[in-house]
């Protein structure tokens, strides 16, 4: 029986918690700090005023200058390791730190189920609930993760129903071990969240693996359809109809919740412009479409985030945005408007 994160929460309390990198008996730079500026997204007139609300993991301003040519920071990739380590509920407790891989907060107590001598660690909180951040926040760390040690990630009971996840990784050559609680004698984990020349380095590795593989065709658009998957539904009422006016001028349609990743990725690699709501689907597309392809998302009123342009910025993709009307419960968007904006961004 462990009582680390009861024992762990005493010292929170009295103010003895640690920073990792104070605990970490071994840091790594991996990559330094950088300053970027960011590319201006493609709207057309009026879009903005259609905005009500942002994401809750965001900010309105956060979001504007995502949208603008402005400098960015981009912070280091660091790694850390960690000595004499206690995994619980996915989160690793040592020497005063946690460091938390699961949106759920550890139990006060729990079994110790099994021994690790080494391990290099993946995964967050958000890669957790997201599956676009499993995609390529998760895959793209594991592959500087086995530089380290053996690539564990803790087993998460959100990801029985993702039906993808697998046969990504391996398409993309990444294996890992999953684990519960454990003792681990040396463990690795990593800061990976800075849009570094190192991760871009990495991000086209992995679009590289899926490129080689057998594609339906190239230089074609792709409509995703999300329907009412997700961990937050995003509904656009009128999906089915943009779906056919898009099949009508040559788009191809992806269903994720309905396809293998095999057929996922066939259909979409090489094309010259994804369309979708707004959502972890999009990393289906992120990896897959044409070197300088474009991105065009769908943006419910009431919950606006532009995380994906993070990326296509950092991948020398081009990045679009329509806003839809609708409410917290469901959305419309004009399929003149998405038409608009693909001949401004592709």
């Amino acid at each position: 029986m462990s009582l680390a994160p009861l024992l762990h929460r005493i010292r929170k309390s009295s103010f003895m918690d640690r920073d990792i990198a104070k605990a970490a008996c071994e840091t790594v730079a991996i990559a330094k700090p950088e300053t970027t500026v960011r590319t201006m997204a493609t709207f057309l007139p009026g879009q903005l005023d259609r905005v009500k609300g942002v994401q809750f993991q965001t900010t309105h301003q956060q979001e504007m200058d995502r949208l603008t040519a402005t400098p960015v920071h981009h912070s280091a990739t660091m790694a850390y390791r960690l000595r004499n380590c206690l995994l619980i509920g996915g989160t690793l407790y040592s020497n005063g730190c946690r460091y938390q891989m699961l949106r759920d907060r550890p139990p006060l107590a729990a079994m110790v189920d099994c021994d690790i001598n080494e391990a290099a660690f993946v995964g967050t909180p958000v890669s957790d609930v997201y599956f676009g951040h499993y995609l390529v926040g998760d895959i793209g760390t594991a592959l500087l993760a086995h530089n380290f040690a053996p690539v564990y990630r803790p087993f998460s009971y959100r990801h029985a129903d993702w039906s993808h996840p697998v046969a990504y990784r391996q398409m993309m050559g990444i294996d890992w071990k999953t684990t519960g609680n454990a003792r681990i004698k040396d463990a690795w984990v990593f800061r990976d969240v800075g849009m570094t020349q190192n991760r871009r380095k990495r991000l086209c590795t992995l679009r590289e693996r899926l490129q080689a593989r057998p594609s339906a065709r190239s230089g074609h658009g792709v409509f995703l359809i999300r329907g009412e998957t997700g961990s937050q539904p995003r509904l656009l009422r009128n999906e089915a109809v943009i779906a056919e006016g898009l099949a009508a001028r040559g788009f191809d349609i992806v269903d994720p919740a309905k396809e293998t990743a095999d057929d996922i990725v066939r259909k979409l690699s090489g094309a010259r412009i994804a369309i979708g709501v707004e959502g972890s689907s999009l990393g289906h597309a992120l990896l897959t479409l044409a070197d300088q392809g474009a991105l065009l998302t769908i943006q419910p009123p009431y919950r606006f985030n532009n995380v994906w342009k993070d990326f296509t910025d950092l991948l020398g993709m081009r990045y679009g945005f329509v806003v839809a009307n609708g409410d917290q419960d469901g959305f419309d968007i004009g399929l003149d408007d998405i038409l608009r904006t693909v001949d401004l961004v592709a």
